[in-house]
């Protein structure tokens, strides 16, 4: 999967993935769903976040008077590209029944967007999240109430959720892959302004 496809005068959906494994079962997932959105004449751009340095916020009392993050890392940009996309994908594997650690930090990194009135662009948000056996419906929800607390407008998501034990299990699950790529052609029509089946 290309990391960046060329954008010009194309919807741009960005994925942002949490997991530390970049050929892991959510790696895989979101590849399948950028696939799907490129067939459909999209641009797509993948961010896998343990591929760049995302600090913990520091939580600083005058961030809203601040005029950029103090913090020196890679947050910054991989914020910029997420928060100027057409469409948005989050995916993140099932940690200890919830959002993975990486994922969290880069969810609390965005307080200095929200202190500054700075707002999620796109229009339609797609969340995949992969568990061993528990946490999917709690892991979807903390997705939700980021993206809720990041939009100016409403936003529904739309998800897709499966279990996947082992590394590569997710490929052999076919009802997960046919989930997310339903999910990535409904994302397609509503961010082309067609009906779902088109």
């Amino acid at each position: 999967m290309a990391r960046v496809a060329d954008s010009s005068d194309r919807t741009v959906v960005v994925a942002v993935v949490g997991s530390p494994r970049a050929a892991g079962n959510t790696s895989y997932l979101v590849d399948v769903a950028l696939d799907e959105l490129a067939r459909r004449g999209l641009a797509v751009e993948k961010i896998m976040l343990s591929e760049h340095r995302v600090l913990p916020c520091e939580g600083h009392d005058e961030c809203e008077d601040l005029a950029a993050c103090p913090l020196d890392d890679d947050a910054g940009p991989v914020l910029e590209r997420m928060y100027g996309a057409d469409g948005l994908i989050l995916a993140t594997p099932v940690y200890y029944e919830n959002i993975s650690g990486p994922m969290k930090v880069f969810i609390d990194r965005s307080c200095f967007n929200n202190y500054h009135e700075i707002w999620l662009r796109a229009r339609c948000v797609g969340l995949i999240a992969v568990a061993e056996s528990t946490g999917l419906d709690e892991t979807i929800d903390g997705l939700r109430r980021f993206v809720a607390l990041a939009s100016r407008a409403k936003v529904k998501p739309l998800s897709a959720t499966g279990l996947a034990y082992r590394e590569g299990d997710a490929a052999g699950n076919a009802t997960l892959v046919a989930a997310v790529r339903a999910m990535a052609r409904a994302m397609a029509a509503e961010l082309r302004g067609e009906s779902a089946g088109a």
